[in-house]
């Protein structure tokens, strides 16, 4: 599998997985009504990917993103921090707005609870 794409829709972000290129991206706003079901393909294939790979570059850049959501993500760290090789080679690219201290706030403590490298970029930044 080389990758996944899913676009955006009015309540789930566009997601990339790029197994070629060892990247993730998550964009746009998570509050799917079933977030384990949206979800679900995306752990899968990272499962699969963990089992064979050394390093990826996660990006995520939400705009807001609901509690069911929140422990989806979470979930999606614990693939990658639960293998310690892929764990110490990764990073996260957690983009930020300024105005948004919530969504920094949620990058830390996912930072903390799973111990990945977490990486805070203004979103402006990137634009």
């Amino acid at each position: 599998m080389a990758r996944i794409e899913i676009e955006a829709t009015g309540s789930t972000p566009e997601i990339i997985l790029d197994t070629e290129a060892k990247t993730l991206q998550i964009k746009g706003i998570c509050t799917p009504e079933n977030p384990r079901l949206f979800f679900d393909p995306l752990f899968q294939a990272m499962d699969d990917f963990q089992k064979n790979n050394q390093k990826i570059l996660v990006e995520i850049c939400l705009d807001y993103f609901n509690t069911g959501s929140s422990k989806c993500l979470l979930n999606l760290f614990y693939i990658i921090s639960n293998n310690p090789i892929l764990k110490s080679n990764s990073e996260v690219n957690w983009v930020i707005e300024d105005s948004d201290p919530d969504i920094k706030e949620s990058g830390l403590l996912f930072e903390e609870i799973t111990g990945l490298k977490f990486n805070y970029l203004n979103n402006k930044r990137l634009s």
